[in-house]
């Protein structure tokens, strides 16, 4: 049996899901789409495969397709080239985790959209299911026409092939807590921010934070390359300290800490393997990335989040995290994830593996779940 991978971007080599050198390289990598496709290639049996991406024709034959859900449905995704891929498709196929986005939860956003309507149809009539990342994106999939939707949340949570239980780490209510930070300093007024300003200050309160009340602080870049910049021990010092400035100057923070304390702490990784191994040494991770909040989770460790855009506000809400907007008023992260009600977050996340499983077995894909 053969499988069409659609729109997948993952690279491997050794057995590492992993990825080139940002300043060597072309291609840029997305840490989060990496996870997500390396996920669903572990949660199927998917026999031969064939990749081909948006844009692109299928010019060979094949039983069935598997389509990477991601932010398809906002303003500016090119449906003519999804809908022109989907259509050389000549199999049923399956969407697993879609995501809308708009900067406010307003479902009406695309109603006037053709192409998305034609995007929606055409999952419609080759799937017996449309897997969702939330309540929202289910609300634009309906308005939009879609039919027998269901709400799984990312696929990535289930990255270990079971439903993650989270647990508070007793280190978390202490001074000598561990803590990771995921940051995303080059937000700005667009489909995935409301408060540009505010979200990017946050970043510096947050630092500052985990500066001064943990004893470990790992600073997560993300493939934004002035903050990988300042992880990357290959610069010259005097280079990775200008990087480190400008960030600093981004998030308004100059007077909050030192561009070589922040050198001190930031993380970048190579691998999806290496960011689950740093994950695993913390106590929890707070900050402003979907994926670099979730590692946390896959080992079991609590989240907290600083949301900005209806995507993070939706998984928030499907999974039962905590979480405030950037511009509500400060509140101790750490206090807020002992306080937060985690047996209802573990069988919200259960509740979705269940679905997830559901919508594999319903569109003719073996899964291997525990």
């Amino acid at each position: 049996m053969t499988s069409a991978l659609v729109h997948f971007n993952h690279t491997e080599s050794r057995n590492l899901t992993t990825w080139p050198d940002m300043r060597r390289s072309a291609w840029k990598p997305n840490y989060g789409d990496m996870l997500v496709c390396i996920a669903i290639l572990r949660e199927l049996d998917l026999g031969e495969t064939v990749r081909v991406g948006f844009g692109g024709t299928l010019s060979q034959p094949v039983e069935r397709a598997i389509i990477r859900g991601s932010t398809y449905l906002h303003k500016h995704f090119n449906f003519d080239d999804a809908n022109k891929t989907l259509d050389s498709i000549d199999a049923p196929m399956a969407i697993v985790g879609l995501g809308a986005q708009n900067p406010t939860q307003d479902a009406s956003y695309l109603d006037g959209n053709e192409g998305a309507r034609d995007f929606i149809a055409r999952l419609n009539e080759k799937s017996a299911s449309i897997s969702v990342r939330g309540d929202f994106t289910a609300a634009v999939v309906e308005r939009l026409g879609g039919k027998n939707i269901r709400v799984t949340g990312c696929p990535s949570l289930f990255y270990t092939l079971s439903a993650p239980q989270v647990r508070v780490p007793e280190m978390l209510a202490m001074p000598e807590r561990s803590v990771g930070v995921s940051i995303h300093s080059g937000l700005s007024a667009n489909i995935f921010c409301h408060a540009p300003h505010e979200a990017r200050a946050m970043h510096g309160r947050v630092i500052a934070w985990a500066l001064e009340n943990a004893a470990n602080l790992s600073v997560f870049e993300q493939g934004v390359l002035r903050e990988y910049d300042i992880a990357d021990h290959d610069l010259p010092f005097d280079e990775r300290r200008q990087a480190a400035s400008e960030v600093i100057a981004r998030m308004k923070a100059e007077e909050l800490f030192s561009p070589e304390r922040l050198m001190a702490h930031m993380v970048s990784v190579k691998s999806i393997e290496e960011w689950l191994a740093k994950a695993r040494d913390l106590d929890a991770i707070l900050g402003f990335r979907f994926h670099g909040n979730m590692v946390a989770l896959l080992q079991g460790k609590p989240c907290y989040y600083y949301v900005y855009d209806s995507r993070l506000t939706e998984f928030c809400d499907v999974y039962g995290l905590p979480y405030q907007d950037v511009t509500e008023d400060w509140r101790d992260p750490a206090q807020a994830m002992i306080d937060h009600d985690w047996d209802g977050a573990n069988a919200r996340i259960a509740a979705c593996f269940d679905e997830m499983k559901a919508f594999y077995s319903e569109n003719g894909f073996a899964a291997r779940f525990a």
